[in-house]
């Protein structure tokens, strides 16, 4: 079996379902901002603030790229590694990818403890605009790159696990 590699945004469930499934299947979980971070030798917000978003990109797609000819890992990976083509086409070829997705009240409830994430500083109304703006942007890219799409919200990281085991 190929690999599985889980994309959506933030606060959907790709690394917690990863570890989940990954012990599942009897496969390696493979976090893909954890490597950019050994790669770069620094945090992914020491990234983006001293040398700038894309140079983050390029980063997480030689991450990606590096990935190749991989078998039985789950991947997990950034919300925004979607947005370059080459990284789309890269995801198809490296295994099976399953979009998680989940509404913008349950992702900012999920990360509400989280004070590493820019995204959400301010209000609520202002964490859930700011979310839906990347989205509108994001969502058809997901969409246009998964083999299977789930909702997350409501559902416990078992089930969704299930759901994807089932899918296979």
């Amino acid at each position: 079996m190929k690999n599985m590699i889980l994309i959506g945004f933030m606060g959907t469930g790709k690394t917690t379902i990863g570890k989940l499934l990954a012990e599942r299947l009897g496969y390696q979980l493979i976090d893909t901002d954890e490597l950019i971070v050994q790669k770069a030798g620094k945090a992914i917000s020491a990234i983006f603030a001293e040398d700038g978003e894309p140079v983050f990109r390029d980063l997480e797609h030689t991450v990606l790229r590096g990935l190749l000819g991989e078998q039985k890992k789950v991947i997990a990976t950034g919300g925004g590694i979607v947005l370059r083509q080459e990284n789309r086409e890269l995801l198809k070829q490296i295994g099976r990818v399953v979009l998680l997705e989940a509404d913008p009240e349950a992702i900012i409830s999920r990360l509400k403890d989280d004070n590493s994430r820019p995204l959400l500083q301010g209000t609520n109304e202002e964490k859930i605009k700011k979310l839906n703006d990347i989205l509108a942007v994001r969502h058809p890219l997901y969409e246009k790159t998964a083999d299977q799409v789930i909702d997350t919200t409501g559902m416990t990281v078992g089930e969704v696990v299930e759901k994807i085991v089932s899918s296979i």
